[in-house]
């Protein structure tokens, strides 16, 4: 009866995924959530591929220049490999929980709460670079506590190689390392020496980025160190005041799985806790490292402004141990754990039909259709903004896809467009149109725009105000604005040197 029923559970869990793949597939094929900043800006990295980039490891472009090498350059291609991973990564907790020696069916919830909860549909559709460090860190610990119930070795040199390739999407993955030493030393084992194997294979993720930065004087290094460690304080008179964002990071956490479902995960502590002494040795590292985690970002958030998605590497053991919980420790759990599965989606439907979570995604197909009304011609013109990210924008949804300049009229921070060829080099003497987003409507929008012609009349001989276009989304509402300026005669001056990283 046992082989019937997990051939069953299995059969199940992959008809769902896929279910679940294909839908969203059909939604990122329709258009109608357009690329975000970030996205944008991968994509522009994919077109010019390389081993390092300014604020990333190059895992996330290598990914998105395959995809569009299958299906074109379009949003579905720069997500493709997203929804591969979305469908990856429940069974990686799947994996997870049965290598934790959990039943059948917990093994089978824990990965429907990881496939249905906002991170998981989101890393299905979203092409950033938490899926690929996310799916790493879970394979990573399947390992661990494989070895654990068995009894055998750690296996270092196969954590190092899946820590290697999750460091190709984000650094965080090295904090593995930092988890495992710590149980080590915890329960007193002894320590072997192809642990020390598997920490220097693992660093050869480092290489690539590595290599980039050392001839650029590390600029990846310097942006990763000034967002971690950049004053968040300030002084008035005798008193410091911390400007952290404890509750909004929380508040992030709770939407990363769901309010029921984040209830049930601290329920689920409480029930571990208790239960310590008769906990396998899988279960109990499960429940170390994601605690400690979560507690420490937690702390550190009462410091530093946190984003919420810094630590949801920790949330697939999450998943197994929200499943622990309502399947296998406290039975009358179990429906709020459905309960919570069913929110979760819930929630992530409500984000989809309302425009305003994606404001960022939304209406920059327009751009395509109004800079050809406006006559612009890829071939002779260029498009540029003053924005790294509009920039990035322009890149993709401009006619003809060809990569936008960045002109940094008001001394921001470098980015990856600060790395390669500028105007200065590839467009002097020639005509570009200038792009400025905004957000609704404002009665000062003639300031606005006197301002920004003020900023780029000195580097070009002409400039124009073509006017103030909507963008509209699929439903044909307007969120933003995009205001665009044809500048004629590029001088090749450059704004001062920017040494902010």
């Amino acid at each position: 009866m046992f082989i019937p029923k997990l051939m069953s559970l299995n059969r199940l869990l992959i008809s769902l995924l896929l279910l679940k793949g294909v839908l969203l597939g059909i939604l990122i094929y329709s258009g109608a959530i357009g690329l975000g900043p970030d996205e944008a800006q991968y994509w522009t990295w994919s077109q010019q591929l390389d081993i390092g980039y300014y604020s990333k490891p190059p895992g996330i472009a290598w990914q998105i220049a395959l995809g569009t090498a299958l299906f074109g350059n379009s949003e579905f291609g720069v997500r493709f490999f997203s929804l591969v991973i979305g469908f990856l990564l429940p069974l990686a907790v799947y994996g997870l929980a049965r290598s934790c020696r959990l039943q059948p069916l917990t093994s089978f919830w824990a990965a429907i709460v990881m496939a249905f909860s906002p991170l998981g549909i989101m890393a299905s559709v979203l092409a950033i670079t938490d899926g690929g460090n996310v799916l790493f860190w879970t394979l990573a610990m399947m390992f661990v506590c494989r070895s654990l119930e068995s009894g055998k070795p750690m296996p270092y040199y196969i954590i190092g190689v899946l820590i290697l390739f999750g460091s190709l999407f984000k650094w965080p993955m090295y904090l593995f390392w930092i988890v495992i030493i710590a149980y080590e030393i915890w329960e007193r084992r002894s320590f072997s020496w192809n642990l020390f194997g598997g920490i220097l294979l693992s660093l050869l993720g480092l290489l690539p980025a590595f290599i980039w930065n050392i001839q650029r004087d590390f600029p990846t290094f310097r942006h990763v160190f000034s967002t971690m460690y950049g004053k968040e304080t300030i002084d008035v008179g005798t008193t410091t005041l911390i400007k952290g964002n404890f509750l909004e990071f929380v508040g992030a956490q709770s939407l990363l799985f769901s309010p029921i479902l984040f209830v049930c995960l601290i329920l689920a502590f409480v029930a571990l806790f208790k239960a310590r002494h008769s906990l396998s040795l899988s279960l109990k590292f499960c429940a170390a490292s994601t605690f400690v985690v979560l507690l420490v970002y937690a702390i550190y958030s009462c410091f530093k402004k946190m984003q919420g998605n810094w630590c949801d590497f920790v949330y697939p053991s999450a998943c197994v141990l929200i499943a622990w919980y309502a399947c296998e420790s406290s039975k009358k759990a179990f429906v709020w754990l459905k309960a919570g599965v069913v929110s979760a989606v819930a929630i992530v439907v409500i984000l989809f039909m309302f425009p305003q979570p994606f404001k960022h995604n939304l209406g920059w197909t327009t751009l395509r259709g109004t800079l050809a009304d406006l006559g612009y011609e890829p071939a002779k013109q260029f498009l540029f903004s003053d924005k790294y990210q509009m920039s990035s924008l322009l890149s993709f949804y401009g006619p003809a896809q060809k990569r936008a300049y960045f002109l940094n009229l008001h001394g921001m921070r470098n980015n990856q467009f600060s790395y390669w060829p500028g105007m200065e080099i590839e467009q002097m003497g020639k005509e570009g149109l200038f792009v400025a987003e905004r957000s609704g409507s404002h009665e000062d929008n003639h300031l606005f725009v006197a301002n920004y012609e003020k900023a780029l009349v000195p580097y070009f001989a002409e400039v124009q105000f073509l006017g103030e276009f909507p963008l509209v989304n699929w439903r044909g509402k307007s969120l933003k604005n995009a205001y665009i300026f044809s500048c004629i005669g590029y001088t090749g001056e450059v704004p001062g040197g920017v040494t902010t990283y």
